[in-house]
């Protein structure tokens, strides 16, 4: 008899766990869902300051242009300084899937293979995945662990794994959320084999036209203490865009 209750006590539990889980996956799919709605766009276009400082202390300045469309379902990075990278353009479609790149040099447009998405752009700590930033509840899966505060802002804390359509450099992220705006603070990033590689604190979120952006972030290498700053300079949100530059024709342009 005690057996037989032991067995199903057991099942309760797992039952329970089973449903705890599927609670919290749901839970950080809503809070994903509203991460999305909270900076979506129809188009924006920013402008860019990006200093890279290197582990040794140097730095190095560039400025860019960004444009994006629909939520980030398209966007292009542009560089205009200095002179040795102006006109190199990163063009991402299908929020993040698909990555082209466009060097002047060689005047040559290709397409970013899965094994090159890792790797950082003009020594940057960001890397092509990176700034393939789509629509977060298409990249990305998991639960919510908890809370904390961030920045003096009580934050959801979720556990992400990438889904088929998400970035390719990273097993896992840890992200907090927060609570009232909806708007991500913080990003831990985890490499393939589970150790945490980098932190990208986001700051200084100003309203423009209606959307909350960003206007400072600070990717931070934790393995080799490198750091890379970008501060939006200026920003417009859902003006007039000439489609042809989301295009692989419109790179060479």
């Amino acid at each position: 008899m005690l057996s037989r209750m032991f067995r199903i006590f057991s099942v309760l539990l797992f039952i329970g766990s089973m449903s705890a889980e599927a609670h919290a996956a749901g839970d950080a799919a809503a809070i994903l869902k509203k991460v999305d709605a909270a900076g979506y766009t129809q188009s924006t276009r920013l402008k860019i300051i990006q200093k890279v400082i290197t582990p040794q202390g140097d730095s190095r300045t560039f400025q860019l242009l960004s444009y994006s469309m629909n939520g980030n379902e398209k966007a292009l990075t542009e560089y205009v300084a200095p002179e040795q990278v102006r006109g190199m353009k990163i063009l991402t479609l299908r929020d993040g899937n698909d990555i082209w790149s466009f060097f002047p040099r060689t005047n040559r447009v290709r397409k970013l293979a899965s094994s090159a998405r890792n790797r950082k752009v003009q020594g940057s700590d960001f890397t092509y995945d990176d700034l393939a930033q789509g629509k977060m509840l298409k990249q990305w899966k998991g639960t919510v662990e908890g809370e904390a505060s961030v920045a003096g802002k009580l934050c959801y804390r979720l556990n992400l794994t990438p889904t088929a359509d998400g970035p390719k450099s990273y097993s896992k992220i840890s992200m907090w959320v927060d609570k009232s705006a909806s708007v991500p603070l913080r990003i831990d990033y985890y490499d393939l084999d589970g150790v945490l590689l980098k932190r990208l604190e986001i700051k200084n979120y100003k309203n423009v036209s209606g959307v909350l952006l960003p206007f400072d972030y600070v990717m931070t290498n934790l393995t080799d203490g490198g750091k890379t700053l970008m501060k939006v300079a200026g920003a417009e949100v859902n003006v007039k865009l000439d489609p042809v530059i989301f295009t692989e024709a419109g790179l060479s342009r």
